[in-house]
């Protein structure tokens, strides 16, 4: 008796397809993937990119209400090459953090032509009682200067805004804004990583940085602010990892042929996944504010772990084409082992849910 034949497997584009229709939509996976292959080799930056998607508009998207158009563009540039949704998230949420504390946004910002730095890190996790923030903001000769240093930053370009905490002499915790060109500011590039070379990150060091208190001293209610940005910050780093995930499951549902289709199964329970965090990652995007920071931080965890066994499965059914250090294949598997490192880490999420309940 013959056996039937095997299901089809899930078409890749569906499984790659935008989280939300949005006109630019084939543009901004055109430019990512046009440049993917010299973003990796740091031989050009990601903001050739985002300048471009600035000046259709796409850099902005969502400060007030539904954030997921933001999310889509973010998820689509995943789709073709991380290092470039990365560096769109970190920008974002600087742009993220002026609105949300009633600072002017220059235009120039919201075209990409000055990048946006996140060096919120610190912040996040003294909130969740896990770590201190490494930067005062005292007073010499008079002044008001920041000092000391943020261990990792990214889109460390020259004359970069900066958005970043500090603690006050009497102990408060305060948001502040300050430049990559200012008097003070060095930046020591880390580089050779495994991915992600062309994101301009680095060791930010404050040495006596002047601060005019009126007006980059951002807000002083720190645990406002952060409850504040935590939707977007989390919704928009979520949709980058779904987007890897898409990518590596659509280029593994393209290869399932052969001796591979013994993964059908693997491939299969991955991709119901994916649907129901894509799902979760559309419905808390339409009010991103709104949501329950355990509720952020799991589609978060989710979606990160989704994305190293998205990685793997590809590596498993592509094969030995895949090894091949310049491959896609190689290139996704290199993204995603850079998620569980990225701050919020996989430990600092675990710790916040486990807290949490």
């Amino acid at each position: 008796m013959s056996q039937p034949a095997p299901a089809a497997a899930p078409a890749p584009e569906e499984i790659t397809a935008p989280l939300t229709g949005y006109p630019q939509h084939g543009l901004v996976r055109e430019l990512a993937a046009a440049r993917a292959r010299a973003v990796d080799t740091a031989g050009t930056s990601p903001f050739e990119t985002l300048r471009e998607l600035g000046a259709a508009g796409l850099l902005d998207l969502g400060l007030e209400g539904s954030l997921l158009t933001q999310a889509a563009v973010v998820h689509d540039l995943a789709l073709e090459c991380t290092a470039t949704a990365f560096s769109l998230w970190a920008h974002r949420v600087a742009l993220e953090y002026l609105h949300a504390t009633g600072t002017p946004i220059p235009q120039a910002m919201r075209t990409g032509e000055l990048p946006g730095c996140s060096a919120m890190a610190p912040a996040f996790k003294h909130a969740a009682g896990i770590g201190e923030i490494p930067v005062t903001l005292g007073r010499r000769d008079g002044a008001h200067v920041l000092e000391g240093t943020v261990p990792w930053a990214s889109n460390l370009y020259p004359d970069a805004v900066v958005v970043l905490p500090a603690v006050r002499e009497d102990g408060r915790h305060v948001i502040v804004r300050t430049r990559t060109s200012a008097p003070g500011v060095r930046v020591r590039p880390l580089e050779g990583l495994m991915a992600l070379d062309a994101t301009a990150s680095g060791v930010l060091v404050l040495e006596g940085v002047p601060v005019d208190p009126a007006a980059d001293v951002l807000t002083e209610d720190v645990p406002a602010f952060l409850a504040a940005v935590r939707g977007p910050f989390l919704l928009l780093q979520s949709a980058f990892c779904l987007g890897l995930s898409a990518a590596a499951l659509a280029a593994a549902a393209a290869a399932l042929q052969g001796v591979a289709e013994v993964f059908r199964d693997e491939l299969d329970d991955a991709v119901a996944e994916h649907r129901r965090l894509r799902a979760d990652l559309v419905r808390m995007a339409g009010r991103p504010r709104a949501q329950a920071p355990r509720d952020l931080l799991g589609l978060r965890l989710d979606a990160a772990l989704l994305t190293g066994r998205a990685t793997r499965l590809e590596g498993k059914v592509v094969g030995g084409r895949g090894y091949a250090m310049t491959s896609p294949t190689a290139r996704r598997a290199r993204e995603a082992a850079f998620l569980p490192v990225q701050s919020p880490t996989e430990g600092h999420l675990r710790w916040e849910l486990r807290r949490l309940g």
